[in-house]
């Protein structure tokens, strides 16, 4: 976990915040959020031996697919949803994030940035699909659906016509500010629809 990103997650997320986590992993992010911001939080993983862990780290996590996860709260459940890791793995992101929208307040939204400089050179002069640090797997091996870069995700975000309220790149183990569409492995942004 990039110190960096969880600070930026953490300072976007007041103590006592009502918090649901979508593809939680193992629960090591959720675990810490909840113990130093004090948050209520549940998680939905749809891989069952890392649902047993988060469970074992004594976090509510449900097993199944997102959606299906998203479809047993109502309106308005939650004060933010995350979406850390996961969003590039979705099949209909536009749908995760309508639903999201429904149960939760804000969307937190992480992901890795396609246009980071390496990617590009490894396309460019390799003629090969990227392998970083953040994008570890070969094409065939990879859980991503969706390549994208951070100009892409604002185009996303405007035709959505949602709000991006806040917003943080990073690389290695530091946040950075400009040029971030090429210097930023990944990204991470807290959105709301425009109604809150």
């Amino acid at each position: 976990m990039i110190q960096a990103l969880y600070d930026t997650v953490a300072s976007w997320t007041p103590p006592g915040s009502r918090v649901l986590d979508l593809g939680t992993g193992d629960g090591a992010f959720l675990e810490r959020l909840v113990e130093d911001r004090k948050v209520e939080a549940e998680g939905v993983e749809k891989d069952g031996s890392l649902a047993a862990r988060c469970i074992e780290r004594g976090l509510v996590v449900h097993q199944g697919d997102i959606l299906d996860g998203l479809d047993q709260y109502g309106k308005n459940s939650f004060d933010y949803v995350l979406l850390l890791g996961t969003f590039q793995e979705l099949i209909d992101p536009w749908k995760v994030l309508e639903e999201a929208f429904r149960v939760g307040k804000r969307v937190i939204v992480g992901f890795s940035n396609f246009a980071y400089w390496r990617a590009r050179f490894q396309i460019l002069f390799r003629g090969r699909s990227p392998v970083t640090a953040r994008m570890p797997h070969p094409w065939y091996l990879s859980p991503n659906l969706q390549y994208f870069s951070i100009h892409d995700f604002r185009d996303f975000v405007r035709a959505k016509e949602l709000v991006i309220e806040d917003i943080g790149f990073f690389t290695g183990r530091r946040k950075i500010g400009f040029l971030s569409n090429l210097r930023a492995e990944q990204c991470v942004a807290l959105l709301h629809d425009g109604d809150s």
